[in-house]
This record gives structure tokens, C-alpha cells and sequence, in this order.
């Protein structure tokens, strides 16, 4: 003989051992009315079409083979590139740009991060955005370099080439001619078809807004590199057999390739709202900015070496294109401020929705 269960308890018995209420607790109610935002994160029909000729062309003109060519592979493509008018994508159309916003910006960084295309397209992109005259950079006829502190008061520069300016990623960021960085000094950078100096750089004060419209960039390609890395496990897990059956019938490469779509869209979405919230300049922009570079940071990361474990040996092999995606999310995990300094940036804020 038991004691008999509380009105509460019977409330949310599904046994029908006890009087029951006729309807589930977690019924259908209606929205909350005030104080509450819908948002649409889906693209429309334009965005959809824009992100599907971004992603035809990279994938035509930058395969992953163009990665074991050895340094300086993305040259002629971000030339080609801006002869598309990519590079004046978010430049206003009275200073020469296709006048569009940060979803659309997101859509095109999302797509090179599934390629691996490295720094030079975001940092003439950036160049175009800061440059008092921006026609140079968005017809191709210049590039810009990107540079970043060491951490020791010298600088790295990625994928410089003669003329190019320099886009200073520090505190801010800012547009410096070729001659400010000083003393170049080649490097090795963990990404081998990365061209990488060390030198040192006396860097102006920065644009704040610019430096999160670099971030949300950068948690884009992150996003698209989570993506890839998915994509590339899961096709293997169908093709590979062992003991008669491809290996994604065995549950732990499913759930494994699960989590790994479970981050990446946990990463689009968080990186959509922040760009929504960055272009409507809200108040909380700098904490979504930092929010979906921390997520995306994480899904890339976790992605890229699930892949490597999925296709096992070979995985961990130079010869197979999953090495690829753990070089180049390690390379962008220090760019665009660190996740340490992400971190910060989300405890320093207000957190949205929440009252003093």
C-alpha cells in the first residue's frame, strides 16, 4: 500500500492510473504579448539566391586542392573576386559598394569559411569599408593585408604582398599604409599555405564598429568551416564500410555527426541574430557579436576534429583534406580577438533583457 499521490502529482501523471487533467501541461498557449520581439532568422528569397551564387562560385574557383599548392593560394581568387564586386559588398553604393547589409556580408563569409579561404578577402573587404577612397580595393587593382598583435608588442602580418595596405586588428580597427609595419621577419604560421611576418607596427586608435563587424565576420567563417567539416564526416561515414555496413549505421559515428549538426546550427543562428543586431545597431550588438564568435569558435573547432576522428587514421594523415579544416579554425580562433577576449567583452556587458 502506497501513499496516495498529491492533486499536483496526479496533475501530471500520463498513466491514467489516477484522475488525470484532459490536457497535457505543456499544451500549446499563446505567445507573451508585450516586451517580446518575433525575429525571422530564415533568409528571403534574394538573400537565399545570393548565398547560393556565393557558394557556386567558391566552389568552382577555390577547391580545397588549391590548399596543399603550398603559400599564397587565394592571390588570384580575391582578384577575382572583387571583379565580381564582392570586396564592396557592405559599401554604400554612393562611394561605390552594392549597398548591402550585414546579412548579406555573413552570407558571403559563411560560404568562404566552408572553402578555407584565408584573410586577404575580410581584410580588403574591411579595406573597402574603411578607406577614405574605397575604389581601389573593390575593383581589385589593390589589396590589403591583415595584421594582429603577438601578444609581445610585435605584430603578425598575413598574406602581404608589395602594395598592399595593411588592415591593423588590435584595439580596434584600422587602415595603415604598407610602411607602417616595420622590420618584416618571415614566420611560420600553423597554416602552411598562410604567407605569415613578424614585424612591428606602430597602429592608430581603432574603429570599434569596425572591429565587430570583423568579428561577426569571422564568427561566419567559422560557422561555414563547422559546416564543411560536418559535411566531410558525414559523407565519409556513408562511403567507408566496416564488418559489412558503412560506418554511420554504428551509433557512435552517428551521434557523433549529430552533435556536429546540432552545432552548426546553433552557430548560424546565433551569428543571423547578432548580425541583425549589428546592422539595426542595437544596444546588445557587442554582446551578440562576441556571443556567436564564442559558439561559432567552439562548433569549428569541435567540428573540425570530430571529422578527423570519423575518418580515423587517415584522418590524421597530410594527405587528407581533414587536417585542412583543424589548421585553418586554429588559425582563425586568434584573429578578431581571442576567445578569452570574447569572454570579457560578454562579462563586461549587460546581459539582454536582464535590468540593472
Amino acid at each position: 500500500m502506497g501513499l496516495p499521490l498529491s492533486r499536483r502529482v496526479q496533475t501530471f501523471d500520463r498513466g491514467r492510473h489516477h484522475r488525470d487533467s484532459p490536457q497535457h501541461r505543456r499544451r500549446a498557449r499563446p505567445w507573451p504579448a508585450a516586451g517580446h520581439e518575433m525575429i525571422d532568422l530564415l533568409p528571403n528569397g534574394e538573400e537565399q539566391a545570393l548565398a547560393e551564387n556565393f557558394a557556386q562560385v567558391l566552389a568552382a574557383e577555390a577547391p580545397l586542392a588549391r590548399l596543399h599548392q603550398g603559400t599564397d593560394a587565394d592571390h588570384a581568387l580575391i582578384r577575382q573576386l572583387a571583379g565580381l564586386g564582392w570586396a564592396g559588398l557592405g559599401v554604400p553604393v554612393d562611394r561605390g559598394g552594392l549597398g548591402c547589409g550585414a546579412v548579406e556580408e555573413i552570407l558571403l563569409m559563411r560560404e568562404a569559411g566552408r572553402q578555407l579561404v584565408g584573410p586577404r578577402l575580410a581584410a580588403t573587404m574591411l579595406a573597402a569599408h574603411l578607406a577614405q577612397e574605397p575604389t581601389p580595393f573593390i575593383d581589385g587593382s589593390r589589396g590589403a593585408s591583415l595584421a594582429i598583435p603577438a601578444g609581445d608588442g610585435s605584430w603578425y602580418r598575413f598574406d602581404h604582398r608589395p602594395g598592399d595596405a595593411c588592415i591593423a586588428a588590435g584595439e580596434g580597427l584600422a587602415l595603415v599604409e604598407e610602411g607602417a609595419f616595420a622590420n618584416p621577419v618571415a614566420s611560420r604560421a600553423i597554416d602552411d599555405s598562410v604567407i605569415l611576418e613578424r614585424g612591428t607596427l606602430n597602429a592608430p586608435a581603432g574603429d570599434d564598429f569596425a572591429s565587430r563587424r570583423f568579428a561577426l565576420w569571422v564568427a561566419a567563417i567559422l560557422v561555414g568551416t563547422a559546416e564543411a567539416a560536418r559535411d566531410m564526416a558525414v559523407a565519409y561515414a556513408k562511403v567507408r564500410e566496416q564488418f559489412g555496413q558503412p560506418i554511420g549505421a554504428f551509433q557512435a559515428i552517428k551521434h557523433r555527426c549529430a552533435d556536429m549538426a546540432l552545432r552548426c546550427e546553433a552557430a548560424w543562428a546565433q551569428t543571423s541574430f547578432a548580425a541583425l543586431a549589428l546592422g539595426g545597431q542595437r544596444s546588445d550588438a557587442a554582446f551578440q557579436v562576441s556571443a556567436a564568435r564564442l559558439i561559432a569558435g567552439d562548433a569549428a573547432l569541435q567540428n573540425s576534429r570530430g571529422n578527423v576522428q570519423v575518418h580515423g587514421g587517415i584522418g590524421f594523415t597530410e594527405e587528407c583534406d581533414a587536417q585542412l579544416f583543424v589548421r585553418r579554425t586554429q588559425l582563425w580562433l586568434h584573429i578578431a580577438g581571442s576567445s578569452r577576449a570574447h569572454q570579457r567583452i560578454l562579462l563586461a556587458c549587460q546581459p539582454p533583457g536582464i535590468e540593472a
